[in-house]
């Protein structure tokens, strides 16, 4: 299958991966061989790149936000590396990188873009939401912009805002 059609697929078959209270959120159309889905803020979100020179995927949280921002979601996810590895796996990096970002991530090496692969790719998205997820929402600096805007149903776009201001709501 061509990366376009595969990196479609991601957003579309994530959500019967994941638990009902994150089977909603935001996955714009993007080109670029990648594929963001996101909650709150769509400076952090799940991204999914195809690397074709590199053959390799590449997933995982990436905090794309001002640099204090990332520099704290980054420590707060170092703080929790033994129960992030225990429910993702021992090759889970958790680091800084371009531009002052920072990422918690894996690389993938695909044989092909087809739909084992496909497959593989959103299991290991699906996972990094479910234990991923629950920890930024508890450790985002509540200066941070946060709105869980989105129409009922699956991968949707915005529609109603529930405020980050209230911690129940994460």
């Amino acid at each position: 299958m061509d990366a376009r059609t595969f990196l479609r697929a991601i957003p579309r078959d994530i959500p019967d991966q994941l638990p009902s209270a994150l089977r909603d959120f935001h996955a714009p159309a993007s080109g670029f061989g990648l594929v963001k889905v996101w909650y709150g803020n769509k400076d952090l979100h799940y991204e999914v790149t195809n690397r074709p020179r590199l053959r390799t995927i590449e997933l995982g949280l990436h905090f794309e936000a001002d640099p204090l921002t990332n520099a704290r979601l980054l420590a707060a996810f170092a703080a929790h590396a033994q129960p992030v590895r225990r429910a993702l796996g021992k090759t889970v990096r958790i680091e800084e990188w371009d531009r002052g970002w920072a990422r918690v991530w894996e690389p993938i090496a695909p044989a092909t873009l087809d739909g084992e692969t496909l497959e593989h790719v959103v299991e290991r998205v699906a996972a990094y939401i479910a234990a991923l997820e629950p920890i930024l929402r508890r450790e985002l600096p509540r200066d941070v912009a946060w709105s869980l805007a989105l129409r009922p149903g699956r991968g949707s776009g915005p529609i109603a805002t529930s405020s980050r201001r209230s911690r129940s709501a994460r």
